[in-house]
């Protein structure tokens, strides 16, 4: 049985089998009785099953993140994380005053790894492999912590078969980081309402420090945080020793986030309204597919309680969700993926659930999980998994590019121009058609996009070419719709659309020059 001393409210309690020492597959009652509060917790036997318990869910989700991790082409955000890694730090650092602040710490990590090991797609990607593979063993650390080393290994292997998992965990975004993070805080937070101690707060203070540096949405975490804390202690002492770690926590961080927040208009602006609709279709994108979240979801509702071991992990699953929806009613903030952080309460509590069957029928019910995800996991493996067809621009040009060739992007709109210029700098060789209207390289001047010549100056700065390509993003029927007078008027005056290639998340054209006269 894990309890506290008699002088501490407990949070954890295992009902141990009288043969092997082990949960009985159920949460016991919270908060237990003085009596069955022994002095010292009952440790584990048999520590290499403990060890094989969250090994085995690190060992899966590092295997489904190596799995062609290099495929899918880079997505939009990704491209953003490509272009802050691969620019100097003088330009770096300009661009951050302007823009991405609160994503500028990811950012300098990833140019610290990218400059060690190399910016391919594949290497910008495989530290969130790494992250996530770390939040697999911290999932089953917790589930270990709370119910037992089948509910660890349980819980751990639910999520790192989840899709919504795995498509991050091969993402060069800083969501795998946040969700470890948010697991590390929540194991530590847990040992501190049992146990407090100064090394133990000292971790916290770090981990929440990652937390809000990572992304500032997964603060969120601490309401649940909170809410244990006052609810579990029922003290003022504890609250203020947790306080004053969060403080320590947050306070390095408050200048990026007051920077983030600054410049939130322009990061934020693309956002729409919450709406009915949208919270509907959160649960299959935060779980990467709907019979997913559903079996899930099912699953965690039967060990929801506020009541048992299964207490913190209610409060992480449910209390950020609810804070960020009553945000999201004053500022537009509702993004599925910025909830990512919530997915290991909710695999968690499905593992306590499925602890309740018999060895085989949870063995089973895994199993069927892992089958369940297959489509999902395999269509975000594909070339198109991350939703941008970034590396067919380079594919079509290439095959079809003639000496001379000039390029021409969209309108800086709807990070239009931004990203189909970002694409083709990634992918194509030096070898490529060129950029007549750039006068300024993107993320220099302090700015993410391009400079590029005036209106006014179009005509004379694009030249003579025989042949344009114009690759914009999104899908276009109408390539020169809304891509700017100046330009539509020198495609429209001067050349005749040859080809349209419609790419996932991208259009690319080529214009061929009329005849003279």
């Amino acid at each position: 049985m894990r309890a506290t001393s008699t002088d501490q409210t407990a949070i954890i309690v295992r009902v141990p089998h009288q043969s092997t020492g082990e949960a009985d597959g159920g949460p016991a009652t919270w908060p237990p009785s003085p009596e069955d509060r022994p002095d010292e917790p009952e440790p584990l036997t048999n520590p290499r099953l403990t060890v094989l318990s969250w090994l085995v869910p690190f060992l899966v989700a590092g295997g489904l993140g190596w799995w062609n991790l290099a495929r899918p082409g880079l997505s939009e955000d990704e491209l953003a994380t490509w272009g802050m890694v691969t620019i100097g730090w003088a330009e770096f650092r300009g661009v951050l005053e302007n823009v991405d602040a609160s994503v500028g710490a990811y950012y300098v990590l990833l140019r610290l790894w990218a400059a060690v090991a190399g910016d391919t797609d594949l290497l910008l990607r495989l530290p969130s492999v790494l992250f996530g593979a770390a939040t697999a063993a911290v999932v089953a650390g917790i589930g270990i912590r709370l119910a037992g080393r089948r509910a660890g290994l349980t819980a751990g292997l639910v999520f790192a078969l989840l899709p919504g998992f795995s498509r991050y965990a091969q993402d060069a975004r800083p969501y795998a980081l946040v969700m470890l993070a948010a697991a590390v805080s929540t194991y530590v937070l847990i040992g501190l309402v049992e146990r407090p101690r100064a090394r133990a707060y000292v971790g916290y203070s770090f981990s929440v420090l990652v937390l809000g540096l990572s992304h500032v949405v997964a603060l969120l975490l601490l309401v649940a945080h909170l809410l244990l804390v006052v609810r579990v202690r029922r003290s003022w002492r504890p609250f203020l020793a947790w306080a004053c770690a969060v403080l320590v926590g947050v306070s390095p961080a408050l200048p990026v986030l007051y920077l983030g927040q600054v410049q939130s208009g322009g990061q934020i602006g693309w956002i729409p309204p919450l709406t009915w609709d949208r919270l509907a279709e959160t649960p299959e994108r935060l779980f990467g597919a709907t019979i997913i979240a559903g079996a899930v979801i099912a699953l965690a509702l039967t060990a929801l309680s506020l009541r048992t071991s299964a207490h913190a992990l209610t409060l992480w699953a449910l209390a950020p969700v609810a804070a960020l929806a009553a945000v999201a009613q004053l500022t537009p903030l509702w993004v599925p993926r910025y909830l990512l952080f919530v997915l290991p309460a909710w695999a968690l509590l499905a593992g306590l659930a499925l602890c309740r069957l018999s060895v085989l029928r949870g063995l089973v019910a895994v199993l069927g999980i892992g089958l369940l995800a297959i489509p999902a996991q395999a269509d975000i493996r594909t070339v198109y998994g991350h939703d941008y067809a970034s590396r067919d621009i380079a594919e079509v040009i290439k095959a079809n590019q003639a000496a001379g060739d000039a390029v021409l992007f969209g309108p800086f709109a709807d990070g239009d121009q931004r990203t189909s210029r970002d694409a083709f700098m990634r992918y194509m060789p030096a070898q490529r058609p060129a950029d007549k209207l750039m006068v300024r390289a993107p993320r220099t001047g302090g700015t993410l996009g391009a400079q590029e010549c005036p209106d006014a100056e179009i005509p004379s700065c694009f030249g003579k070419p025989s042949r344009v390509w114009v690759v914009r993003k999104g899908g276009w029927t109408n390539i020169v719709q809304n891509i700017g007078d100046a330009k539509e008027a020198l495609l429209r005056q001067d050349f005749v659309q040859s080809e349209i290639w419609p790419l996932k998340g991208f259009t690319v054209a080529l214009y061929i020059r009329k005849p003279a006269g």
